[in-house]
């Protein structure tokens, strides 16, 4: 689920690629309703069970390891980011040839692109990613488009829906749709459904060239706060933390959990085996109860990470599990949003905590107004970090912050409701950006970066700093 409005179509005009808009057609999220970032977060809650890295599955879509060797179906590569800051940009808007340049040549790759856009990118940069858009575990409401074969907007919903068996039924026998935006809850253990999912998925994956699929709406966390109320096309057995505790009949006697997992590793597994990344939104591992392990597929995309609302507990939840994923190599887009883009305080604490968490394969996107937007902070050359791996944020507390110290400097996170002052030993460069948002017409990179030498950084309540050597 993503917020707003970026509807890209089939138009290639003069001057300009990519995008009318239609209201029939999916948001960048395919979801008309709020986000949903797993429901049940208590602040006082205690973090989630360890899942460590034990079980995780290998790496989908080609080759992996920390030698930038993760490639999609086409040989395309997932870049290495171990020394860099890389950003995957959500669904771009309607660009002009301007605008396409720069985001051919700044962003690493994007998401939900019919064939003719994709095709005008990579014109421009030949390795440029580009992933396909589908629903995990939910069909499409019925007035709800995505792109079905690389060049059309539609919604295979005629044919899904002569397939009663393969839907989620409540005990009144109705179909469960989502309380937020009408998208209809599929049963993941009919076999059915499993053949029907992975052999469209990767007819849409060649039909659009695509690197890779971004699986929308994938966590069981979600049931709880869009399936189990009391509504006539609700399950209030799916309420509290029945996707865990609870085991259903329907599942063959698993829990959702259990039943969710084998699903995905299977269908994780089959992809691999096609050379195609599986990426599901996770979103951002707060709800405390949710054991369900993350770690078996090629990725994950980390919907609202590092929200500067979580409560401590929470925080160290989510960013430990971001830190395992990241020790397993998987793919990892952690993204999250803006009040406006002068807001530099959460822009430097996502980034802050993008840097704390960051592996060999992990792209960082935030805005305010629409992906199309660039910030001065992502050319911070910080080089490899020296810190030792860990999976566990409480080793990289020092000083007051969590700090992860790199070849060329370090980054100081500060998650707290209070400021903290750290004195650095010596004279270091604070890095100070300026401006930064929206990509214009003329395509000019937006934002400048300067330096301003210090002895010692003071980190505010929720946010970030970034020093030099």
């Amino acid at each position: 689920m993503h917020r707003g409005e970026w509807v890209i179509g089939l138009s290639l005009l003069v001057g300009v690629v990519g995008c009318g808009s239609s209201s029939n057609r999916a948001s960048s999220g395919g979801d008309a309703g709020p986000d949903v970032f797993g429901g049940d977060d208590s602040a006082d809650a205690a973090p989630a069970p360890d899942a460590g890295t034990d079980g995780m599955a290998p790496v989908g879509g080609g080759d992996a390891g920390g030698d930038g060797g993760i490639t999609g179906p086409s040989g395309r590569p997932y870049p290495d980011t171990y020394a860099t800051i890389a950003v995957l940009s959500d669904q771009l808007p309607q660009m002009n040839q301007a605008q396409m340049q720069f985001a051919a040549s700044h962003y690493v790759g994007t998401q939900k692109q019919v064939l003719p856009v994709t095709q005008a990118l990579r014109a421009l940069n030949q390795n440029f990613l580009v992933l396909h858009y589908h629903l995990a575990m939910w069909q499409s409401a019925p007035n709800v488009d995505f792109i079905v074969d690389g060049q059309h907007w539609g919604n295979d919903y005629p044919t899904v829906t002569t397939n009663e068996s393969w839907f989620w039924h409540n005990t009144s026998g109705q179909r469960v749709a989502s309380s937020a935006d009408g998208k209809l809850l599929m049963n993941v253990s009919v076999a059915g459904f499993q053949q029907y999912w992975e052999q469209s998925l990767e007819q849409q994956v060649a039909d659009g060239d695509y690197d890779g699929i971004f699986f929308d709406s994938a966590s069981p966390a979600l049931l709880q706060g869009e399936c189990g109320g009391s509504g006539s096309t609700q399950d209030p057995r799916l309420a509290g933390t029945a996707a865990r505790d609870t085991s259903f009949q329907e599942l063959g006697g698993q829990t959702w959990i259990a039943a969710w997992q084998a699903w995905i590793q299977k269908l994780n597994d089959d992809l691999a085996a096609k050379g195609i990344p599986l990426i599901p939104n996770t979103s951002a591992f707060t709800t405390t109860w949710d054991d369900t392990n993350y770690g078996l597929t090629a990725g994950i995309f980390s919907e609202g990470f590092a929200g500067t609302g979580f409560a401590p507990a929470d925080w160290k939840a989510s960013t430990n599990e971001l830190l395992k994923l990241a020790a397993a190599d998987k793919i990892m887009i952690l993204q999250n949003y803006l009040s406006s883009s002068g807001d530099l305080a959460t822009r430097m604490y996502y980034l802050g905590n993008y840097l704390l968490v960051k592996g060999h394969h992990t792209y960082l996107d935030y805005f305010a107004k629409g992906p199309l937007e660039w910030y001065p902070e992502w050319t911070v050359d910080l080089g490899a970090p020296t810190t030792p791996a860990t999976t566990d944020v409480s080793t990289l507390l020092s000083g007051g912050v969590y700090r992860r110290d790199f070849a060329k400097g370090s980054v100081l996170v500060n998650p707290s409701s209070s400021p903290v002052t750290v004195q650095l030993g010596g004279t270091w460069q604070h890095v100070v950006p300026a401006g930064g948002g929206a990509v214009d017409t003329s395509g000019a990179t937006p934002g400048t970066l300067s330096m301003q030498p210090v002895t010692s950084v003071t980190v505010g309540p929720t946010t970030a700093e970034i020093v030099l050597k």
